[in-house]
């Protein structure tokens, strides 16, 4: 089957409303890691627009995010027509987040195909990832709902995996898989097998549908939500939206577009892929991702060390030295000073938690 260009039905969602809490203390409530400039002089929420840029022009990119954040994404997305942002009153999950830029999409064309995407990924190989949306934009056109599986290169304990089925058909060189289940975080012992297995891949939380396919597998798993969201895409771009917003939006309980409608439907099918991919976790990501000095140490800011290797110095604003450290993370802020182990770097969110709980929100 041969690979076909995008049409004017293509469109491309960007979920920008997360908080980033593993990025912490760099990443906070008013300032999230998609809306820094973690890998390069552009934001990460500006990568991953310039990245689908190629085969999606700006009139058909939308961004999801949290009215709080809306005005700097706006701010760092000049190009993007301004109706294009939706705002979130709040966060509620991937599931009503995804269906709320469905609507805005479907009300400038029912027949669209919507690749959704996540405003905080790291792509080494971008064209190779624009080739594989085509692909998968393709095979949605069929009724499929599609997601990207990342070919794993280590049993990451970190990650979702998704278990492959049999195989449905191939475009060019692209394989497109039944997915056969999907798994949760599996500790280390499991990730290893699955690894081995050759079976399973990563979940990305990269999809493609056709938005009526989407729909009607809303109606069918997540009904209450449905018919919440359609309550809200009847009054669109009418004087009544704002008070139907923030009137259904409250009511709306938070659900995962994974949980929610991808582990429940039967017409799944996964791509494998292998581009470089990184969801940009935790700073041990960030360590491995930078280009490192002589001792393998990745420094962003001014760094002096005598014995410290492999370890990720963060301290745009003033000189941090160091003795004897090796694998460790170190990140300075106005206002606070993170140090941990690369191998504990997931447990960063732990500290924002124990901040909440001891009250401490002027460092959120």
């Amino acid at each position: 089957m041969s690979r076909k260009k995008p049409g004017n039905s293509t469109y491309a969602l960007i979920l920008a409303g997360g908080t980033g809490t593993r990025l912490w203390p760099r990443s906070r409530r008013e300032s999230p890691k998609q809306l820094l400039p973690l890998i390069s002089a552009r934001t990460m929420l500006q990568e991953t627009v310039e990245r689908v840029l190629p085969i999606i022009p700006a009139a058909r990119i939308f961004v999801v995010t949290n009215e709080g954040f809306a005005e700097t994404a706006h701010e760092q997305l000049p190009n993007l027509p301004a109706k294009n942002l939706i705002r979130e009153p709040e966060g509620h999950g991937t599931a009503p987040s995804i269906g709320l830029g469905g609507l805005h999409i479907q009300k400038l064309d029912p027949d669209a195909v919507m690749i959704s995407l996540h405003a905080d990924h790291y792509i080494e190989r971008a064209e190779e990832f624009r080739r594989v949306l085509l692909d998968a934009a393709q095979v949605a056109r069929e009724g499929y709902l599609v997601t990207l599986g990342i070919q794993p290169n280590q049993p990451e304990t970190g990650y979702g995996y998704i278990q492959r089925g049999e195989l449905v058909e191939t475009i060019g060189e692209q394989k497109v898989y039944r997915v056969a289940q999907f798994l949760e975080k599996p500790d280390e012992a499991m990730a290893t097998r699955f690894v081995a297995s050759g079976e399973y891949y990563w979940n990305s939380g990269i999809f493609a549908w056709k938005i009526a396919t989407l729909w009607e597998e809303y109606e069918r798993y997540q009904p209450k939500l449905c018919k919440q969201l359609r309550q809200i895409g009847r009054d669109l771009a009418t004087r009544r939206e704002k008070a139907t917003m923030a009137r259904v939006w409250r009511k709306i309980e938070t659900e995962t577009i994974d949980v929610g409608i991808m582990e429940r439907s039967q017409r799944v099918v996964t791509l494998p892929i292998d581009v470089g991919w990184s969801d940009v976790g935790s700073w041990a990501t960030l360590l491995d991702l930078l280009p490192g000095n002589r001792e393998n140490n990745v420094v962003v800011g001014e760094h002096v060390g005598v014995d410290t290797s492999s370890s990720l110095i963060y301290s745009p604003n003033r000189l941090i030295a160091t003795v004897g450290l090796s694998d460790m993370i170190v990140v300075d802020t106005e206002d606070a000073i993170l140090v941990c182990p690369k191998s504990r770097a997931q447990e960063v969110k732990h500290i924002v938690e124990t901040l909440k709980q001891s009250n401490k929100h002027k460092y959120l």
